[in-house]
């Protein structure tokens, strides 16, 4: 589950009905390996990385202007559409709305990386996208509220908690990364090949973990929501896909923005729904949080497939 807003999510998260809330094995897994494990797996990312790697997407706007389309108008409109043709009661439908309206987050810089994307265009997205959501999120929460319970209400995001975010788990690392290898170019190259397998590694272990020891709650949560989440992952991977190849963009460009338009920080879904939400209209925030909470397993599924494909078809010399 991508990490970014741990502490304003816990209370919610760890009494929500979903599978009883997090034992103590998946709070530390959650609350402090996997933060960890990211940040390290970022700073891996950084090591392949120059400043010249994001002066060049100046040269490639359509794939910028792409990806945030996609993000930012594309993405909120499939998840109105699911949460009516799914039926789906006011919390969940909410829920789906905010999590469709969330930036790709860490986890999507991260399997832009593993799949061999284009890492400089997912993390311009990732960071550009952040900042836009801050205005668009409130809107789109607005008016699901408008349109599955009736009644609009203002919603206040927490802006300084997710710049901090998108700093602390994503710029931060990344430029340390770079950083490493400006200075110490031969050491970089050296380390690199070994320190990504171990990092990736060490991330899917706990990922692993984490699936594992909520099977029951997933399971149980999986008719009603798991399908519509799923649904909305693989629509929009599709959609991403389909955006670069009709714009003729390069294959590790068009992987990129299935990536980027296909996943959603869930752990931001989870905040504004549970957290930020919690109340609003008489809503209860341990629902609407809940398909942020499922998807946030499940979209590790479908992006198996895309970074075999990628690790097949491009070349390791990013």
């Amino acid at each position: 589950m991508p990490v970014g807003i741990g502490a304003m999510v816990q209370p919610w998260v760890k009494t929500s009905t979903w599978g009883g809330g997090m034992n103590d094995e998946i709070s530390i897994l959650v609350d402090v390996l996997l933060p960890w494990i990211l940040r390290l797996i970022m700073f891996g990312m950084g090591l392949l990385l120059t400043v010249s790697d994001f002066l060049r997407l100046r040269h490639y706007p359509r794939a910028v202007a792409a990806g945030l389309g996609g993000q930012l108008l594309l993405l909120p409109a499939v998840g109105f559409a699911l949460a009516w043709l799914w039926q789906l009661p006011p919390e969940f439908a909410i829920g789906l709305v905010i999590l469709a309206s969330c930036p790709g987050g860490t986890t999507s810089n991260l399997v832009s990386h593993l799949a061999r994307g284009d890492v400089p265009l997912s993390i311009t997205l990732t960071a550009v996208n952040s900042l836009i959501v801050i205005a668009t999120i409130p809107l789109y929460a607005m008016l699901a509220l408008t349109l599955f319970v009736g009644t609009g209400a203002e919603v206040h995001l927490p802006v300084g908690t997710v710049l901090w975010s998108v700093f602390n788990f994503t710029i931060l690392p990344v430029a340390l990364g770079m950083l490493v290898r400006a200075l110490a170019p031969n050491f970089a190259e050296r380390i690199r090949r070994p320190y990504d397998a171990a990092a990736a590694a060490g991330f899917v272990l706990i990922i692993l973990l984490i699936l594992w020891d909520s099977r029951e709650g997933l399971l149980a949560m999986w008719l009603q929501i798991g399908s519509v989440t799923l649904a909305l992952n693989l629509l929009m991977t599709a959609a991403g896909l389909g955006i670069g190849v009709l714009l003729a963009l390069q294959l590790r460009q068009v992987v990129t923005l299935g990536i980027e338009i296909g996943i959603q920080n869930s752990v931001l879904g989870i905040a504004v729904a549970g957290a930020v939400l919690h109340g609003v209209a008489g809503l209860d925030g341990s629902l609407m949080l809940m398909p942020a909470a499922i998807y946030g397993l499940l979209m590790f599924l479908p992006m198996v497939a895309i970074i075999r494909y990628g690790r097949r078809r491009l070349p390791s010399d990013v």
